[in-house]
C-alpha cells in the first residue's frame, strides 16, 4: 500500500485492491443486502469485468462476498461480464432463485453484447452454473452498441429493458429496447420504449447509445434514468452525465408498456457520477439508488496504477418525487455510521476571493465584500460570519446545512485554497469520505465529487452547516 492510500473511500468501498465501475445485481435476500459491481480485481484499469460483491444487513457496513459471474473461458463472457441486475426468479416448483442477468462481452466487439442469464447457489456463494445466452445480438436492426438489461415488472408482467444506439443514415440515435420475459429464459423483441427522437428526450438526454437504462416508479410518475454515452470519436470521453425522462407508463395498444415523458433532467450534477442502478426495495417501500464514482478528471493512470485500486460506488439514496422532478435523500440507516458530534466554528474569516460570486460556477456561494451571507436578495448588511468546520485530511464526515456551503482544501502553509464543491442553498446533506464528496439536497439535484487532499491540507466547509458529524465504519 503506498501514500495514496490515503484518498481510499474506506466507507465507499470494500475491496482493497482493483478496478470497480458500474453497481449490478443489487437483491434483498434473507435480511441481507447484495450489491455487486463491475470488477477487475486483478489491476487498476476496466479488463476482462468480474462481478464483485458486497453484503449488509443494514445498508451502512459492508462486507466483502464471494464474487458474482466471472468470464468464462469459451463461453459467451469471456471478454467480460458486464452490467446487468439481479432477479428473484420463481421456478416451476415455486422456490425462489438468485439469478443474474447480463451483457456478455467477446472482448473484440464490446459494444455489441449478448444478454445471458447465470442462477446463483442460494446463499449467493457464487455462480450455480455457466452462462445461458437468452437474447443474442439483433441483427435485424441497424446498432452501432446494445448493451445492460434491466428487468421491471408492470400490471402484473415481466419486461426488459437494454440500452441501445441505432443507425439512421448518418445519424446515430439513442433507444430504450423493450423484450417480454414472464418467462425469465425467454426473452422476446416488442419494440423501442423510446428513442431520441421523441422530442422531450431530444432537449434532455442527448447521446449516441443510451446505457444502463433504469425504469422505476416514484411517487405517482414513472422516471427512465440513462446514462449518456457518445462513440469516443464524436465525445472524447462521454461517461460523465445521467438523465432522467420523467411521465407515465401505460399499455399500449400492442399490450405491451408505452413510456410517454413529458419532463426530465440531470440524476447528478456532479462530475464523477455515472451508470446509477435503481431498486425496488418492496420491504422498505421505496426506490434506492447506488451510482458508479470513477478517479476524477486530474488523476492520471500512473497515479490510479501506483495505488491499485479506482473507483467506488456511491452511498445508497432513497429517490423522490415533487413536480415531476427527482431528487435523492440519503437512506436513514447511514445515521448508523456517525461517530462523534464535530463542534463548529463560528469564526471562519473568508478569504478576499469569496466576495461575491467566487467564479462563474452557478451553484457558487454569495457573500458581500464584508464576508456577509448574501443569498436570495436579502439585505446583507447585517453581520452573518459563516459557521464552518476545519478538520484533517483524510476526513470521514457527514455535515447538515440549511443554506449555500462551500468546500474547499486548504494548505495552513502557504494559505493556499482549492474548491472543490459549492452549494447553492436549501436544506441539504453532505458526506466526505477520504476523495468522495455526495451533497444531498432535500430538494435539487444531488452532485457527486471525487477531490485528492495534498499531504499537509486541510479540508474546510464553510456556510449555512448546523450540525456535523465524524463517521466511522
Amino acid at each position: 500500500m503506498t501514500t495514496l492510500d490515503s484518498h481510499f473511500p474506506t466507507l465507499h468501498r470494500v475491496h482493497p485492491r482493483g478496478w470497480i465501475n458500474d453497481p449490478n445485481g443489487i437483491m434483498h435476500v434473507d435480511g441481507q443486502w447484495h450489491v455487486y459491481f463491475q470488477y477487475n480485481p486483478y489491476s487498476a484499469r476496466h479488463h476482462r469485468i468480474h462481478w464483485g460483491h458486497m453484503v449488509s444487513s443494514d445498508l451502512a457496513h459492508w462486507e466483502s462476498a464471494p464474487l458474482g459471474p466471472v468470464p468464462t473461458e469459451q463461453g459467451p463472457d469471456h471478454g467480460g461480464c458486464w452490467s446487468g441486475v439481479g432477479v428473484l426468479d420463481r421456478g416451476v416448483d415455486g422456490t425462489l432463485t438468485p439469478t443474474t442477468v447480463y451483457s456478455a462481452v467477446d472482448g473484440e466487439h464490446n459494444d455489441f453484447s449478448q444478454v445471458v442469464r447465470v442462477p446463483l447457489h442460494p446463499d449467493l456463494s457464487g455462480p450455480a452454473a455457466a452462462p445461458e445466452v437468452l437474447v443474442p445480438v439483433p441483427q435485424d436492426l441497424s446498432l452501432v452498441g446494445i448493451r445492460d438489461p434491466f428487468v421491471f415488472h408492470h400490471e402484473g408482467r415481466r419486461w426488459a429493458l437494454q440500452g441501445a444506439g441505432l443507425r439512421d443514415g448518418d445519424n446515430v440515435t439513442p433507444a430504450v429496447l423493450l423484450y417480454s420475459c414472464d418467462d425469465l429464459g425467454f426473452w422476446e423483441y416488442v419494440r423501442p420504449l423510446l428513442t431520441g427522437a421523441d422530442p422531450v428526450a431530444a432537449e434532455h438526454a442527448r447521446a449516441e447509445i443510451w446505457e444502463c437504462p433504469q425504469l422505476v416508479p416514484v411517487g405517482e410518475r414513472w422516471f427512465l434514468l440513462v446514462s449518456l454515452w457518445f462513440r469516443p470519436e464524436i465525445v472524447a470521453r462521454s461517461t460523465t452525465e445521467v438523465a432522467y425522462l420523467s411521465g407515465s407508463l401505460a399499455t399500449g395498444p400492442d399490450g405491451a408498456p408505452q413510456f410517454q415523458p413529458d419532463g426530465g433532467g440531470r440524476v447528478d450534477a456532479g462530475p464523477d457520477f455515472y451508470a446509477p442502478q435503481a431498486v425496488v426495495d418492496t420491504e422498505g417501500d421505496r426506490i434506492l439508488l447506488w451510482g458508479w464514482s470513477w478517479e476524477g478528471r486530474d488523476r492520471t493512470q500512473e497515479q490510479t496504477d501506483a495505488q491499485g485500486w479506482a473507483g467506488c460506488l456511491t452511498f445508497p439514496r432513497e429517490l423522490r418525487e415533487a413536480d415531476g422532478r427527482l431528487w435523492a435523500l440519503p437512506v436513514r440507516e447511514l445515521a448508523a455510521l456517525r461517530a462523534e458530534e464535530i463542534a463548529l466554528q463560528h469564526d471562519i474569516s473568508p478569504q478576499p476571493d469569496m466576495a461575491g460570486r467566487r467564479d462563474a460556477d452557478e451553484n457558487a456561494l454569495h457573500l458581500d465584500a464584508a464576508g456577509h451571507r448574501d443569498t436570495d436578495g436579502r439585505d446583507a448588511s447585517t453581520p452573518d460570519a459563516p459557521v464552518g468546520l476545519q478538520v484533517d485530511t483524510p476526513a470521514r464526515l457527514e455535515a447538515h446545512a440549511t443554506g449555500p456551503v462551500h468546500v474547499e482544501l486548504i494548505d495552513p502553509a502557504t494559505g493556499a485554497r482549492r474548491t472543490v464543491a459549492h452549494h447553492e442553498g436549501g436544506a441539504a446533506t453532505l458526506f466526505v469520505d477520504a476523495s468522495i464528496l455526495e451533497i444531498l439536497p432535500a430538494q435539487s439535484t444531488p452532485r457527486t465529487t471525487r477531490f485528492y487532499a495534498e499531504p499537509g491540507e486541510k479540508l474546510l466547509i464553510t456556510g449555512a452547516i448546523d450540525a456535523a458529524w465524524t463517521l466511522a465504519p
